[in-house]
Formats: structure tokens, sequence, C-alpha cells
């Protein structure tokens, strides 16, 4: 055989080796490409090369978005607290106070939410099912609507529902735009509210969801203080509060046992109304019934 053609046909065995072995390292990188990637609270970037079917909820709100966005069956695993919707009280429950660590890992989940909120007590937990290699995704702790928002969309890329997480966000933005024009169109003077969250007196002030919803509605918290923090009630009296809104069961019996209380307007006036605590201090889907529920309350 001429020398020539013997170079050639080596050649072209080197090329067809090449190609092949290109062709295997596409294919390698293609069967570990990630499609479900998001960044959590604690800049830990989570990827996930397929939908996760079996997910565990360590926080309610969490629960509620993942059913909102169609993923029901695929949650396995919640907390005690866990009640909305109906159908999560028959999932198996992992988490009270504690979490069970080791019936998380047995049920060998592909996604694990966790949440920023509950840190500093599920550290060990948390780092535990990380070393069980399940991923691990701890949600933002939102204090807006916008960041709540933000939450919604991460868990859609994470769970494969970018489109339904779209939706609801479209739709509760849409809710709130309609209720800023219903106040806007409706409100004269600015109700002062006292926003009860415990017969103690502790309350919603700045950076609060429910802060953020008095605002959207055109009502004024007497409370100018930051997060959650006790009042006294010279001060509520002090503010003269329009309307007073509790979360806790049978308040309004307890307020109107407080004779110093008699004289404040929403007392006389009988202006005393409670409403679900979830709707107003979870970051989830209902965080629109909740602005709905203080427009009706403030303004009926």
């Amino acid at each position: 055989m001429h020398f020539k053609s013997i170079i050639t046909m080596l050649s072209l065995a080197i090329i067809f080796v090449l190609a092949g072995c290109g062709a295997q390292t596409t294919t390698e990188k293609t069967a570990k490409k990630t499609e479900y990637i998001a960044t959590d609270a604690t800049s830990a970037e989570i990827e996930l090369s397929a939908k996760p079917k079996k997910i565990v909820s360590l926080i309610p709100s969490n629960t509620e978005i993942l059913y909102r966005l169609g993923l029901g069956e695929n949650v396995i695993g919640v907390t005690s607290s866990d009640d909305y919707p109906a159908a999560v009280k028959k999932v198996p429950i992992v988490a009270t106070t504690e979490i069970n660590v080791e019936q998380i890992i047995g049920m060998k989940p592909n996604l694990v939410l966790g949440h920023a909120s509950m840190m500093s007590y599920n550290k060990d937990a948390y780092d535990q099912i990380k070393k069980a290699s399940i991923p691990l995704f701890v949600v933002e702790d939102a204090l807006t609507f916008d960041a709540a928002y933000e939450t919604f969309n991460q868990i859609g890329d994470l769970t494969g529902t970018t489109k339904e997480a779209e939706k609801l966000v479209s739709s509760m933005q849409a809710t709130d735009k309609s209720l800023r024009k219903k106040a806007d169109r409706k409100v004269k003077t600015k109700a002062k509210v006292w926003f009860e969250i415990s017969p103690d007196l502790y309350t919603a002030g700045q950076d609060t969801f429910i802060n953020e919803m008095l605002t959207n509605i055109q009502a004024t918290n007497i409370v100018s203080e930051k997060g959650y923090p006790q009042y006294s009630e010279e001060q509520v009296i002090q503010a003269a509060p329009d309307v007073i809104i509790t979360i806790y069961p049978n308040a309004k019996q307890e307020i109107a046992k407080r004779a110093a209380w008699k004289n404040i307007p929403a007392v006389k006036n009988n202006r005393v109304y409670e409403i679900d605590p979830s709707i107003v201090s979870r970051p989830g889907p209902r965080l629109i019934e909740g602005e709905e529920a203080l427009f009706q309350a403030i303004y009926p």
C-alpha cells in the first residue's frame, strides 16, 4: 500500500475516534445538565438535574406556595403547624418543635425547603440533611410583597413550575393594584389602626407585611417602630386608633375588659375586628387575601 494512502487512512481513523470521544463528552454533559437552579438565602446555588418529585417543606408558607404551584402531590413531608390547604393534613409530619432528620433522610426526597427565619433553631438539622446529599434550599425570610414574589419565582424555577409562579405573581399584583385604586377612590381620611398580635400588646410595626398592607390600602399604622415591638396601654390610648385589628381568639372580649380603653375611638365605636393570622403573617400566596381582609374591615 502506498505510504500516502496509509497516512490518509490513519488520519481518518483518528478523526473518527476523536469524533466518537466528542460525541460521548457531549452526551455526558447533556446528562449532567442542570435545568432547575436557584440561589438560596445562604447564597448557596442549588442545582437539580431533574424536576423534584418528592419534596419536604419545613415551614407552612413554603407548603402553601408548593400547593399553589400545583405541586401538592409531590409534597411528602410537612410540619405540625401546616394547616392549609386541607389536603396537607394527610401528609406525614416530619417536624414539630424539632426536625426529624432520620425520617426525612429515610424518605429520600429530591428537595427539602427550609427557611431563613428558622436557621438559628434548625442549623444542625439542616447541616445533617445536606451531609446526607439531599438538596436543601433555604428560602429567604421575605418581609415585603416584592420579596415574597421573588420567593415564588425561585421555588418555581427550582421545581419546574416557572410559568405557574409567574401567573401567581401576576394575579397577586393585579389584585393589589385593584385594591390600591379602590382605596384611592374611597378613602378621604386615612384610618388610624392598632394591630394587636397578642393580649400582652405585641404589635406589627414598620418593615412588616402588615404595615405594607395598611399602607397599600390608605390606612395609617399607629406604630412607628420596626418589626414587632411591645406597646404599653398608655401608648395605644394616646394614639387613639380608629380601628383595632386582632389575630388571636376572643380578642374582642379581652379588649372590652380593659376599662382604660373605653374612650378609644375603635372601642367606643365597636370597630374591633379579628382576622385569620395566617393570611397576614405567612409569606405565601394568601397574603393578598390578607390585604383584602384588612381593606374590608377598615373601610367596609
